[in-house]
C-alpha cells in the first residue's frame, strides 16, 4: 500500500541522524548500564526468604535430577530456575557471588531481548531508544532483578516474552518459519522458569493484533496475518497444553502453601488488591517512584510512595496517553489493554497466594508486575509505529525532558531501595556464624533460625541444619551434643544450659541411680511433659564407648554416642508422657543414669 497523506511514511531525516551500527552500540550500552545499575543495587543484598529454602533444598541433591528439578517450590514449577540454583549451591554454597553472576547475566538476556522487541516493532528506528530507557529505568522491574529468587522467575520471563513477540511479529512479516521456531523455544524457555510464561503466546497475538488494528488492515490483511503464523499458534498450543497438564500432575495447585480452603474469608479482597496495585504500586512506579520504600522484616521492601509520587504517576500517564492520541491513530485500544494487563497479576494473588497472614500490601512488592514493562515497552513501540495523524506536531524538546524527569525519578527510587534492601538480618546472622562454625570441633544441637531470617512455616528450611546443609567445613548439628550452645540473631554462639521444666528423679540405687541394663529400662519423671521438642541433659556412667537410645512414651527413638566411664550428654528429643525409656546399643550393655533436667535450652 503506497503512502497517502492520511498515512505518511516515517521520517527518513530521523534514520540519518543515528546509523544502524551506532544505534546498536548505543542500544546495547543502555543494555549494560541497566544491568550494571541493578547489580550494584543487588549486591547490597544478600540471600534472602526463598533464596535459603532453594539453596538448602538444592543441596540436599547430589545432581540436579528430574525429582528435584521439579520439585513444587510454593506452587511454582521452575525446573530451568532449580537448575541455577542447583549450580549455586554446589559450587558456591551460601556465597553470594555467583547468584549475583547469575542475576546480572540474566538481566543483560532480558534487556537484550527487550531492545530486540522494540528494533523490531519500531524497525530500527532511532525513537526505540526512549522505550528502552524508559523501560529499563522504572522501579517496576526492580525487585525482581535484585531478589535472587525472583529474579529466577521473572527475568527469563521478561526475556522469553520480549523475544516471542519479536519473533512472531518477524513471521508475521516475512512467513520464515525459522521466527516460529524462536517464538516457540522461547516460549519453552519462559515455561522452564516460571509457569506464567503460559501468556506469551496471549500477548504476542495481542501485539500482532494490535499493530494489525493501528495500521488499518481488513479482512484481507488479518487472513494474510494467520496465514504466515499459524503454525507457530500451533506448536505454542501443543507447548501450552503440555505444560498445564505437567503443572497440573507436579503441582495441582496455585500459589503457596494452603492457598484455598484454609485462607477462605482471610485474604485481602480483589477491591484491595486492585487499589493497592494500581495506586500504590504500578502507577507511581510509572512516573519512577515510588521514591520511598517501607519493610516490615521479614519481608520484601514495599512501595510506600507519598502522594506527590501518585501524582507525578498519573500526569506521566496522562502526559503518553495524550499524546497518543492526539498524535497516532487508532491507539487508545492498546493501551486500555496494557493498563488492564497488571489484572492478570492481582487475579493470581487473589487466586494463588493468599493466606491468614496476606496483607493487600503484597502487591507493593512490585515483584508480580516485574515484566510490565515489557508489555507497556511493546505498547509504546506500537504507539510510536502507528500512522501519525494530519499535521501532528512533534515535540522532541519536550519528550526529551520527560525521559530525563522520568530518570531522575528512578534513581531517587533506586537508591532509597538500596538502602532499605541492604538491610540483611540473613547476612548478619548467617555469615559471622559460618566462620565461628568452621572452628568448632564438637557437633551441636539443632535450633531454629532467627525468626527475621526464616519463620518455622518454611520447615524444615527453618532449622540450623537445613540452612548449613552442603557447606564445608561445618560441624555436625542434630540430636545430640556435649557442650550445648544457641546461636543469637548475629551468629554468635552462646553457652547454654537445659532450664528445668520437668526432672529426671534420681535412681534408688546408691552410686549409680537407674541402672539400666541390655533391654533397657523406662524412668518416670517427675511430672508429665507435653509432646513437642525437649532437651534431656543425661548423665550417665557407661561400661564401654557405644550408643544409647532415648524416647518419650510418645514419640521417635533418638540416639546418640556415649562413652565409657561417667559423662554429659544433652539429646534433643520429640515427644511427651510421663517417662523416659533409655536403652543400651552399639557396644554399651549396662549404664548408670543419674538424675537431670529436661527442659528447653537457655543461655547460661
Amino acid at each position: 500500500m503506497s503512502p497517502t497523506a492520511e498515512n505518511p511514511p516515517p521520517r527518513q531525516s530521523s534514520r540519518a541522524i543515528v546509523s544502524p551500527r551506532a544505534l546498536v552500540g548505543l542500544c546495547a550500552a543502555i543494555v549494560v548500564v541497566a544491568a550494571v545499575v541493578r547489580l550494584w543495587v543487588a549486591a547490597a543484598g544478600w540471600f534472602y526468604w526463598d533464596d535459603l529454602i532453594l539453596h538448602s533444598l538444592a543441596a540436599g541433591y547430589s545432581r540436579p535430577s528430574p525429582e528435584f528439578l521439579l520439585t513444587d517450590h510454593d506452587g511454582h514449577l521452575m525446573p530451568g530456575g532449580m537448575a541455577l540454583v542447583w549450580i549455586a549451591a554446589h559450587f558456591a554454597p551460601l556465597d553470594f557471588r555467583l547468584p549475583l553472576a547469575q542475576i546480572v547475566v540474566l538481566q543483560l538476556l532480558a534487556g537484550a531481548a527487550y531492545a530486540r522487541m522494540l528494533w523490531v516493532l519500531l524497525r530500527g528506528r532511532p525513537v526505540l531508544l526512549v522505550p528502552l530507557v524508559a523501560g529499563l529505568a522504572i522501579p517496576l522491574g526492580l525487585t525482581a532483578a535484585t531478589w535472587w529468587a525472583a529474579a529466577l522467575n521473572v527475568l527469563p520471563l521478561s526475556a522469553a516474552l520480549a523475544w516471542a513477540v519479536s519473533s512472531m511479529v518477524l513471521l508475521a512479516r516475512t512467513g520464515h518459519r525459522r521466527h516460529a521456531v524462536e517464538a516457540t523455544l522461547a516460549t519453552v524457555l519462559g515455561l522452564l522458569f516460571v509457569e506464567k510464561a503460559l501468556i506469551i503466546p496471549v500477548v504476542a497475538a495481542t501485539v500482532l493484533l494490535a499493530g494489525w488494528w493501528t495500521a488499518g488492515g481488513g479482512r484481507a490483511e488479518i487472513l494474510d496475518l494467520w496465514r504466515r503464523t499459524r503454525v507457530a499458534w500451533a506448536a505454542q498450543a501443543v507447548i501450552v497444553v503440555v505444560w498445564a497438564g505437567v503443572f497440573v500432575v507436579v503441582v495441582g495447585r496455585l500459589g503457596g502453601r494452603g492457598s484455598f480452603g484454609e485462607a477462605e474469608g482471610t485474604r485481602p479482597g480483589f477491591v484491595d488488591l486492585v487499589a493497592h496495585t494500581y495506586r500504590l504500586a504500578v502507577v507511581p512506579a510509572l512516573g519512577g517512584g515510588p521514591w520511598r520504600w517501607d519493610r516490615w522484616h521479614p519481608g520484601p521492601p514495599m512501595a510506600d510512595p507519598p502522594v506527590a509520587a501518585v501524582a507525578v504517576g498519573v500526569l506521566a500517564c496522562a502526559a503518553v496517553l495524550t499524546w497518543s492520541l492526539l498524535t497516532r491513530r487508532r491507539t487508545g485500544a492498546i493501551w486500555l489493554v496494557a493498563a488492564l494487563y497488571p489484572l492478570i497479576s492481582v487475579v493470581l494473588v487473589a487466586a494463588g497466594r493468599a493466606g491468614p497472614d496476606t496483607a493487600a500490601e503484597i502487591v507493593q512488592t512490585l515483584r508480580y508486575h516485574a515484566e510490565l514493562p515489557v508489555i507497556l515497552g511493546a505498547a509504546a513501540a506500537l504507539a510510536l509505529a502507528a500512522p501519525r495523524r494530519t499535521a501532528a506536531p512533534t515535540h522532541t524538546v519536550v519528550g526529551v525532558l520527560a525521559l530525563i524527569a522520568l530518570l531522575a525519578s528512578s534513581v531517587v527510587s533506586t537508591v532509597t531501595f538500596r538502602q532499605v534492601w541492604s538491610e540483611q538480618p540473613s547476612r548478619d546472622y548467617v555469615q559471622p556464624l559460618v566462620e565461628t562454625l568452621r572452628d568448632r570441633p564438637e557437633p551441636m544441637l539443632d535450633q531454629d533460625v532467627p525468626f527475621e531470617v526464616l519463620h518455622p512455616v518454611t520447615a524444615p528450611a527453618h532449622r540450623l541444619s537445613t540452612l548449613i546443609t552442603g557447606v564445608p567445613g561445618m560441624p555436625e548439628v542434630g540430636t545430640w551434643t556435649p557442650e550445648p550452645v544457641l546461636v543469637d540473631a548475629l551468629g554468635a554462639l552462646h553457652p547454654a544450659e537445659v532450664a528445668f521444666g520437668r526432672t529426671l528423679p534420681q535412681g534408688p540405687e546408691p552410686a549409680c541411680g537407674h541402672r539400666v541394663g541390655p533391654d533397657g529400662a523406662r524412668l518416670e519423671l517427675d511430672d508429665p511433659l507435653l509432646e513437642r521438642d525437649w532437651v534431656v541433659q543425661l548423665n550417665v556412667f557407661a561400661d564401654a564407648d557405644g550408643l544409647l537410645a532415648l524416647g518419650f512414651d510418645q514419640g521417635e527413638e533418638t540416639v546418640a554416642p556415649v562413652r565409657a566411664g561417667l559423662g554429659t550428654v544433652f539429646v534433643r528429643v520429640e515427644g511427651g508422657g510421663t517417662g523416659l525409656t533409655v536403652s543400651p546399643r552399639g557396644g554399651v550393655t549396662e549404664m548408670c543414669v543419674g538424675s537431670g533436667p529436661v527442659g528447653v535450652l537457655v543461655p547460661r
